[in-house]
């Protein structure tokens, strides 16, 4: 966290003495410890000790231009997600898309004004205070969450192959009884630790797919036809696991979406296993999924404990909400992966408490293929 005795370090890199000197002044004016270098090769030389928050950098310099540095820049994972702003002269629009495809943050054009350029800078530093305070909370849900996910499948999984072992050492024979108990347990544990690696992985796919919404690449959607005997199908199988496939009511239309590639059938079955995980036994779950105008609505309502109105906001922290009061099982990323699933698809995740407050209302709003002209959409 940078301060004002601390202030934000930009590397200014700038061949022309007059254009350096003026611009290393604008911005120590603003408040910024600036470091000027006279080229890329310098700028590359000087990192390690730098560490700048920022880098501007002219295109034509000697030695080692500013696309040569950019790449050096972005290929060192400690400096990958540095801000990285190109200066080019006013008519070199290649020069500014040459810069953006290779992982530019934004660009400057010569002349600049000073005003414009301060503007450019503030934007892509608080940028980089944001994905750098998500990286780190995302880093404290791997170190703390996932290791202990981990580590109770894997537990059962090592407990029981000890278990044969030591009988089969022992000149044991294991009974029928014993194999199928044994098996049962080690299928158990394997299954879970392979849902672990699946929800991990479309996350990270949906992750992939917001930042290329975010620099105007297009998101990979197609067209999906949604079923009614195939959700059937995936939503008993998940209400029959947890011993409350009478409580589960499906109520499914049929239609076509157009949504991420990846994770319908998961994000689905997520949004309905948790509404089972929340609510007691004998309490009925309901899942309803119908056309509404351009679009196609998934309701899931439960009759659990619900959520309190401050946490309703908090689905995108990668927590589990109140896992110090309740017990969880998995990675709490359900609703997670169908808010990311519905934004990459234009749709949205709403969620509300039941009246009189028992339990909750889930509706994931996908739009209809062909609802909108050219199908193309970014990120919310």
């Amino acid at each position: 966290m940078n301060s004002p005795t601390n202030p934000p370090t930009i590397l200014l890199v700038e061949d022309d003495e007059l254009i350096a000197t003026a611009t290393a002044e604008t911005l120590e004016a603003a408040g910024y410890r600036v470091v000027s270098l006279p080229d890329g090769q310098a700028a590359c030389d000087a990192l390690p000790r730098i560490e700048p928050d920022l880098i501007l950098s002219d295109v034509r310099m000697p030695r080692c231009n500013g696309f040569e540095l950019l790449q050096r820049v972005r290929s060192n994972p400690a400096h990958a997600l540095t801000p990285f702003v190109i200066v080019s002269a006013s008519a070199d629009t290649a020069d500014q898309r040459m810069g953006m495809s290779l992982g530019a943050d934004d660009y400057v054009t010569k002349p600049y004004q000073p005003n414009d350029l301060l503007k450019t800078i503030k934007v892509r530093l608080e940028r980089a205070t944001m994905v750098g305070n998500v990286l780190q909370q995302h880093q404290a849900f791997l170190t703390r969450v996932l290791p202990h996910e981990l580590r109770t499948p894997l537990s059962g999984i090592i407990g029981y192959a000890d278990l044969m072992i030591e009988q089969g050492q022992a000149g044991e024979v294991l009974s029928a009884t014993d194999l199928i108990d044994y098996g049962q347990n080690i299928r158990r544990s394997s299954g879970r630790l392979l849902k672990i690696a699946e929800n991990f992985s479309l996350w990270s796919w949906f992750e992939a797919q917001a930042a290329a919404g975010q620099i105007g690449r297009p998101i990979a959607l197609t067209k999906t036809a949604v079923i009614p005997a195939n959700v059937h199908k995936w939503l008993r199988a998940t209400a029959e696991s947890l011993g409350r496939l009478k409580d589960l009511t499906v109520e499914i239309e049929a239609a076509t979406v157009l949504v991420p590639a990846e994770g319908f059938s998961a994000v689905v079955t997520h949004l309905v296993e948790n509404a089972l995980k929340f609510s007691l036994p004998g309490t009925p779950v309901r899942i309803k999924a119908a056309v509404v105008g351009k679009n196609f609505e998934i309701q899931v309502v439960d009759r659990g404990r619900g959520m309190a109105d401050e946490d309703l906001g908090k689905i995108d922290a990668l927590v589990q909400i109140k896992r110090d009061q309740f017990e969880q099982q998995g990675l709490g990323m359900g609703l997670v992966l169908a808010r990311n699933f519905a934004r990459l698809a234009g749709g949205e995740l709403l969620m509300s408490k039941n009246s009189p407050g028992a339990g909750l209302t889930v509706r994931m709003i996908l739009p209809l293929s062909g609802a909108f002209p050219g199908e193309k959409r970014a990120a919310s």
